[in-house]
């Protein structure tokens, strides 16, 4: 690069401060000058991509707290839709234990397979015999047996109804 000589009227302070960083930098006095004047023709651009890298930044920000706030809706979805099927688990379980309360034996040929009260409502004993049911003795005589019998049918029926739209055999 061809060097070419400037001249221009300087204030003393700024050649005293001009002096001083030549002296810290352990460069010429030229030299210094030199470095500052290229450096301040150098400001406006990185200024520009000061600028930009701001705004990158503020964008940035902006899709962090959005993409913050959508995590944290997720997140309660989540756990509100865990807390159902918590509580659907605990009604299956509790439904299951109800359906397979133990109400009869079979009585086809001497079969003698116990009788639930889900193959009860189905009139079929597991090994597929039909209509054949001998209810035990305290659901034939006590007091209430025939409430226990028809809410147990209803449950039933409310929950084969259920599991059929849900496509859900496990309650068999």
């Amino acid at each position: 690069m061809a060097t070419s000589t400037i001249y221009a009227r300087v204030p003393s302070e700024i050649k005293d401060k001009i002096l001083e960083l030549a002296k810290t930098t352990g460069k010429q006095q030229g030299e210094t000058v030199t470095d500052l004047l290229s450096q301040g023709l150098q400001f406006p651009e990185q200024l520009k991509k000061l600028s930009q890298a701001q705004t990158s930044l503020q964008k940035q920000e902006e899709l962090n707290r959005t993409l913050t706030t959508e995590l944290e809706k997720v997140k309660t979805e989540l756990r509100i839709a865990r807390q159902t099927v918590d509580v659907a688990e605990r009604a299956k379980g509790h439904l299951q234990r109800v359906l397979n309360t133990q109400v009869g034996t079979c009585t086809f040929q001497g079969c003698g397979a116990p009788i639930n009260l889900y193959s009860f409502a189905y009139q079929q004993c597991p090994q597929g015999h039909t209509g054949t049911t001998k209810l035990f003795d305290e659901y034939q005589s006590a007091k209430g047996a025939g409430d226990f019998l028809v809410a147990g049918l209803a449950v039933i029926g409310g929950v084969a109804l259920a599991a059929e739209l849900l496509g859900d055999k496990s309650l068999q």
